[in-house]
């Protein structure tokens, strides 16, 4: 086991010193496995992901990085399955969560919870500007958006 970290944390590493340059933003991985599909432009990381960056930290099933079609700058990274983001003092749960690094939001979709500081709001789909801090919690068609708050 101890084997297959340090040889998939080699291999990440040797991933993005292949795909991105110093002065560009990166992300760490650290997962059970990578497939590299240098066509497609992608890693797909699967077993036990953590990823994180300077702003947040990811845990999911899988995480998929995709890089722009004509430069070597990540455009996206894909989280699948039993999801949990932390940034600051906030921890999302879902699903699914996407993160565009261009305009440096993330969408959280399916069961999505966010707790922050002790205050609870569960609905179907986040949409979060890390820029501006803005939050947009949508609701399904069956569903509301629920909010637990705590009264100081």
């Amino acid at each position: 086991m101890i084997k297959k970290i340090i040889f998939s944390t080699l291999l990440t590493f040797l991933c993005f010193e292949l795909y991105c340059s110093a002065e560009e933003q990166s992300i760490n991985v650290l997962s059970n496995e990578l497939k590299i599909n240098k066509e497609l432009r992608t890693s797909h990381f699967s077993g036990e992901v953590y990823a994180y960056d300077q702003n947040l930290e990811i845990w999911s099933d899988e995480l998929i990085i995709t890089l722009e079609e004509t430069e070597n700058k990540i455009k996206d990274v894909l989280a699948k399955g039993n999801v949990k983001i932390i940034r600051m003092n906030t921890v999302v749960y879902g699903n699914k969560a996407q993160y565009f690094l261009k305009d440096n939001s993330i969408i959280v979709t399916k069961n999505v919870v966010v707790i922050e500081n002790g205050n609870k709001i569960q609905g179907e789909e986040l949409v979060l500007d890390l820029e501006t801090s803005l939050s947009i919690m949508k609701s399904g068609n069956s569903n509301r958006v629920e909010a637990t708050i705590i009264k100081e």
